[in-house]
Order: C-alpha cells, then sequence, then structure tokens
C-alpha cells in the first residue's frame, strides 16, 4: 500500500525560505529538503503554466517520503494525464539523494511526455561517490540539473513565499553560486 502524500504546500513563510535555501557549501542542520515546483502544459509547441507549489520532506512514521518522491506520487496520482506534454521545473534546497535520483529516473522512463529541469540550492553529500552518480545518471537521463543563482532565488521567493517585501540575497550567495556551479560541473563532466 502506497502512503497517503499529502498535497502540496501554496508557499512557505520568509524565515523558513531563508533557513532552508541558504545557498551554503555545508549546511548540516539543514536536514529537510524543500521542493517548489512548477509543471507548464505544451500547448501549440508553447509551455503555459498550469500548477505549482511546495513540497517538504514527510518524516514521520507512516510516510517517510523525501520532496522528490512526494511530488512524483502526487503528480502521478493527482494530475499526470498521459495524452499531454508536460514541462516540470523543481526549485530544490538539496539535490536529490541517489535514491531518489533512481525513482525520478524510473518515473521519466516510464513517463515520456514529461521533461524535468531541476535547480538546487545545494549539493547533498557532493563529494561522494554514490551521491556523484546519482546526479550523473539524471543528467544521462535528460534531466538538466543546475545550481540556483540569484533570479532562481527571487523567483522562488516572489512565487513560492508568504511575503510583504523584495528578496533580501544573503552574504556569500555569488560566492557560494560560483563554488557549487564549479563543483557541479565537475561531478557532472
Amino acid at each position: 500500500m502506497n502512503p497517503q502524500i499529502r498535497n502540496p504546500m501554496e508557499a512557505m513563510y520568509p524565515g523558513t525560505f531563508y533557513f532552508q535555501f541558504k545557498n551554503l557549501w555545508e549546511a548540516n542542520d539543514q536536514r529537510e529538503t524543500w521542493l517548489c515546483f512548477t509543471v507548464e502544459v505544451m500547448k501549440h509547441h508553447s509551455p503555459v503554466p498550469w500548477k505549482k507549489g511546495v513540497f517538504r520532506n514527510q518524516v514521520d512514521a507512516e510516510t517517510h517520503c523525501h520532496a522528490e518522491r512526494c511530488f512524483l506520487s502526487w503528480f502521478c496520482n493527482n494530475t499526470l494525464l498521459p495524452n499531454k506534454n508536460y514541462h516540470v521545473t523543481w526549485y530544490s534546497s538539496w539535490s536529490p539523494c541517489p535514491e531518489c535520483a533512481g525513482e525520478v529516473i524510473k518515473f521519466l522512463a516510464r513517463h515520456s511526455n514529461v521533461n524535468l529541469t531541476i535547480f538546487t540550492a545545494r549539493l547533498y553529500y557532493f563529494q561522494d561517490p554514490y551521491y556523484q552518480d546519482g546526479l550523473r545518471s539524471l543528467r544521462k537521463e535528460g534531466v538538466t540539473v543546475e545550481i540556483m543563482d540569484y533570479k532562481d532565488f527571487k523567483y522562488c521567493w516572489e512565487n513560492f513565499v508568504y511575503n510583504n517585501e523584495s528578496f533580501k540575497p544573503w552574504k556569500g550567495l555569488t560566492t557560494n553560486f560560483r563554488f557549487l556551479k564549479r563543483q557541479l560541473r565537475e561531478i557532472l563532466q
């Protein structure tokens, strides 16, 4: 029996966003993955915005489901139609773990009508070969994997955060972006 996956949240609070998405090289105290998503339907060869929302890990004893698996379960059960083409974009606080990368690859193999792009704030255990292999396998299967830059954080702030003010970048955002982008490039080569 599949666990009951909650529907996506509309948005997150500003403090949650700043804590969970800060693009640190190491963030040992941020153990959750938050995943903001957009789903576009292709109509007449053009993407049309369709759904968006936010998932986070469900770590209770019953579900224990990473954010990526929460999205895939929800998408399959509530949204996905075989006769439509979709472009899905994820903005994730962490890159997928190897197990989730494998689940994504299996999902995409079953659903050739879905195209996925992943923007990630941080790389999860980027020095571990097993985690590197997971990222490489995503790339090999046609998934675009990128590091979030200023415009991506600003986009998330404007579209997935309950906010009354403009996005305020943190110290080190650009330096950390460059470092993480270089690390990802080395992993994917």
